[in-house]
């Protein structure tokens, strides 16, 4: 099958990263941000792409720069720049890059994101200060701003001890749990197992951080090395992003390739992309543990591509907790025991969990494994707490009809369920699903969603010890408590 002359490929993809521990030494992120599309266009065997670069998307981490762009791609001060804030998926910038190609308004887009919390990490325990770009990057501002809409955490969220998004994510994780109809002990079991998996990926993933695979028990059983964070979540089932790594995709037309001479092994071709940008907070949803987004988004692989998502011969579910994973696989009919693994990476524990840049990571490691093994590539994202949802497909070979990306926001928006909040509520609840929060393996908070008489959620917490050990220990999924108002009575 010949492509068409606009059809969107990935022709260059580069994941980077340092572990320097003299700060002073090591790169800011911006500047691993340029080393990493330095090395894209290297990949696709022609610089050249960077000066065509029409457009650059960026995802903004924790770094400062008013103008990222000055730093990230000074060979070309007239590229359009996009940064997108926390809260926008980064499906929507892989989107918006395949569709500026397709269209014809670009020929040539670049798309990088990157981190460097262990070098920050580093000169907060040395006492150094750290040595941002000075004097470029920061004035002017970038052409765009990508701004997400709707709220991701309530304000009772914030206040009753659901700040964190370990902690919410454990409370997602147990009312699937529930829902799956497990014991603790067994859900604890089937998380260590599911991560420890991950891991053995990583361990063979030339860039991940961690390449060392961890056995189950380790997972399981929290220690001096492994604390609890929040029950169930030990610290290795976290996101690890104290990381330095830095992702850069660039994206071109056919057409474009072939003019750059881009040799044909190295093009990926974007076969369709997927999101959903409805945000329900999760104290809102009447099922914590659902995604219908995600669901969603397996009917249109379905439909548009005649294919499930357990189909695909290569795939890289996002990893932030478990909770994640587990969510997604029993919404896109994922089998978790399957000998092909759900990560390409190793997952944000092990390969790394850069703050909002591990999709392309996972889009740059997923271009290498097609080119090495060909066949299909799926990659989803979540932004904000397993609300927003996005997925992409590549390929080796090109798709039987044009990239299209498909935003699936309002039937996904009417096919979650919603509950009322009551704020103030005093007397008896059930409690839907629960988590206790630690500070160095020690807890310090007990958190319960419930649901009254009425049908509307309330969110407690305690601090009192007894009560919290009690929750670590037995089930308290549908069990009677009473609340008076953010307090839960022991």
């Amino acid at each position: 099958m010949n492509p068409e002359p606009n059809a969107p490929i990935i022709v260059g993809a580069a994941a980077v990263q340092q572990r320097i521990d003299d700060p002073t030494v090591a790169l800011e992120a911006m500047l691993l941000m340029r080393a990493a599309l330095e090395a894209a266009a290297d990949d696709a065997g022609s610089r050249g792409l960077l000066d065509r670069g029409a457009v650059l998307l960026m995802t903004q981490g924790t770094w400062r720069a008013a103008n990222p762009a000055a730093v990230v791609a000074p060979w070309n001060p007239n590229v359009r720049s996009v940064v997108a804030e926390v809260g926008v998926l980064q499906q929507t910038l892989l989107s918006r890059a395949c569709a500026l190609v397709s269209s014809g308004v670009a020929d040539v887009v670049l798309v990088c994101g990157g981190e460097a919390k262990y070098r920050a990490l580093q000169a907060q325990i040395n006492g150094a200060p750290e040595a941002w770009v000075a004097d470029t990057g920061t004035s002017g501002e970038p052409d765009e701003r990508m701004t997400p809409a709707h709220e991701i955490i309530t304000r009772p969220e914030i206040e009753r001890g659901l700040r964190v998004p370990a902690r919410q994510y454990a409370m997602i994780d147990t009312a699937l749990r529930r829902a799956q109809g497990l014991t603790p002990a067994e859900h604890i079991a089937a998380l260590a197992e599911l991560w420890a998996g991950f891991s053995t990926v990583a361990a063979g993933n030339p860039d991940a951080w961690s390449r060392h695979g961890v056995d189950p028990a380790v997972l399981a059983e929290p220690s001096a090395r492994n604390p609890m964070l929040a029950w169930p979540y030990t610290k290795l089932h976290c996101s690890q992003w104290n990381v330095d790594q830095a992702a850069g995709l660039i994206v071109c037309s056919v057409a474009a390739a072939e003019r750059f001479g881009v040799a044909r092994d190295r093009w990926i071709f974007a076969h369709l992309g997927v999101e959903s940008n409805a945000s329900v907070p999760l104290t809102l949803r009447a099922e914590p543990h659902r995604s219908p987004a995600a669901a969603l988004a397996g009917d249109v692989l379905r439909t548009r591509l005649g294919a499930s998502a357990d189909e695909f011969e290569h795939r890289d579910i996002y990893s932030c907790f478990p909770a994640a994973v587990r969510v997604q696989a029993a919404e896109l009919g994922l089998s978790i025991a399957s000998a092909r693994p759900l990560t390409v990476t190793g997952g944000m524990t092990f390969g790394g969990g850069p703050f909002n840049n591990y999709s392309l990571q996972a889009t740059a490691t997923m271009a290498r494994v097609l080119r090495e093994h060909g066949g299909r590539g799926l990659v989803t994202n979540i932004s904000g707490l397993m609300t927003k949802f996005g997925a992409s497909v590549w390929a080796s070979t090109p798709p039987s009809t044009p990239y299209d990306a498909i935003d699936i926001t309002a039937p996904a928006t009417a096919a979650t369920a919603v509950a009322d909040f009551d704020d103030s509520f005093s007397g008896s609840a059930e409690v839907i699903t629960y988590t206790v929060g630690c500070d160095k393996g020690a807890a310090v908070q007990g958190v319960v969603l419930a649901r009254h008489a009425a049908g509307a959620h309330v969110l407690a917490s305690t601090s009192d010890a007894a009560t919290m050990t009690d929750m670590m220990t037995n089930d308290w999924c549908g069990r009677t408590v009473a609340v008076d108002g953010a307090l839960l009575s022991a």
